[in-house]
């Protein structure tokens, strides 16, 4: 990951060093009507992933994991905030709930379930300590940047995962390269820390896929269903068919996700400048294709509209001119065409645009000397990373963001 905000000196700073030092509130993209068919569930779960989280709350409302709607993932790591809806189920059940790691806040009614992308955006509260005095003027003087030119738009390490497996496997979907698929997901033990997965990881290498799923730790369930379909009829074009569809639902969008980040490298550190075909994007979300960038590039200055990147998909907005050649290099480099994003069997992927930068709100920076802590407070957009953010400040990308096993 680059720097918008290179040239300013970093900030140090410790953060996520306990939950309680990343918090996280969803912002609905509405009001709930209170009434309908669908109870929503206000959840705070703590250090554990969405997908875990919606897993425990289904499984005590012995309600089908895959009907749960929820508006966005949130951070493993953390206390976050976010709304879940369940279609048919008393609110009562769902007030009475009683979890690890997971709390009922609030619950109500609405006429719809919760999709993907219903949310406004987040709030954030995130404390850095170790954090001197004396840099507490880089941490401004990078904040004073950032709103004049965007925060870089990057997706962080956590969408792609520790080896970024989840980014991979879904090049692999998309290429149709099932052995591809199968090494990254159950082999490659060089680049496996857990000993015990390491070693079953090695024996798939070594052809023994009898004893990697002997090896395999019980808690890798989609491992372990991709195994044992291996060994009970070898690979073939139905071996993936017993994995949710929204796991490889994931990885496609892993994969998309890190197609932008290198068309965003590519634009670095240009990403508040119009290019002749740009596809820009305005404040109500309606995109146009940039015929005269100088004449547009007054907008850009002043946020009214933004330069987007690709989410790439067979029915995509394409840029024209300088971008396109861009965007298009990015594509060659993976091997890719934007017809097979058109993957079938549900996982088709129609392709969007994303701003190449977005903006925080409501930016507030303290310190207390006394603890050395830094505190910070923001609002994000959908979709955006606070740790994005976080790092342009710190100037450090080395720290392990990725989502830890959940217990």
């Amino acid at each position: 990951m680059r720097f918008l905000s290179a040239a300013v000196p970093p900030c140090r700073g410790v953060f996520k060093s306990i939950n309680d030092d990343f918090r996280v509130d969803e912002i609905p993209l509405y009001p709930f009507s209170g009434s309908g068919t669908h109870t929503l569930v206000r959840i705070e779960k703590s250090g554990i992933s969405t997908f875990e989280a919606l897993r425990r709350v289904a499984r005590a409302l012995d309600f089908p994991e895959r009907d749960v709607g929820f508006a966005g993932m949130k951070d493993s790591r953390g206390i976050t905030r976010q709304w879940l809806s369940l279609e048919h189920v008393a609110p009562e059940r769902v007030q009475a709930l009683d979890l690890p790691r997971v709390r009922v806040l609030e619950v109500t009614r609405h006429g719809n379930k919760l999709k993907r992308g219903h949310l406004a955006g987040n709030r954030f509260e995130v404390l850095l300590r170790d954090t001197p005095p004396e840099d507490v003027p880089h941490a401004r003087a990078t904040l004073e940047l950032l709103a004049r030119r965007g925060v870089p738009n990057w997706y962080d390490a956590q969408r792609f995962g520790r080896r970024q497996e989840n980014a991979r496997l879904g090049l692999a979907l998309l290429k149709d390269d099932l052995a591809g698929y199968l090494r990254v997901l159950l082999g490659e033990a060089e680049s496996e820390r857990d000993p015990a997965l390491q070693a079953a990881r090695k024996a798939f290498d070594d052809g023994d896929t009898a004893q990697a799923l002997a090896l395999w730790p019980q808690r890798g369930n989609l491992e372990r269903t991709v195994l044992k379909e291996l060994v009970d009829r070898g690979p073939g074009p139905n071996t993936l068919k017993k994995l949710p569809q929204k796991v490889k639902l994931f990885q496609l969008s892993a994969a998309q996700s890190l197609l932008f980040n290198r068309a965003l490298d590519r634009r670095f550190p240009a990403i508040d400048r119009i290019l002749p075909g740009d596809v820009c994007q305005k404040e109500n979300g309606a995109c146009f294709v940039a015929e005269d960038a100088a004449a547009e590039q007054p907008r850009a200055d002043a946020f009214e509209i933004s330069p987007t990147g690709p989410i790439f998909g067979y029915k995509m907005l394409p840029a024209g001119s300088e971008a396109a050649a861009q965007e298009q290099a990015v594509l060659a480099e993976a091997g890719l065409t934007l017809e097979q994003f058109d993957v079938g069997r549900g996982l088709s992927q129609k392709g969007d645009r994303r701003d190449y930068r977005f903006r925080a709100m409501d930016v507030q920076c303290e310190h207390d000397a006394g603890q050395n802590v830094l505190s910070l407070r923001f609002t994000l957009p959908k979709g955006c990373y606070a740790t994005v953010l976080l790092k342009e400040i710190t100037k450090q990308d080395t720290g392990d963001l990725s989502f830890p096993e959940d217990d």
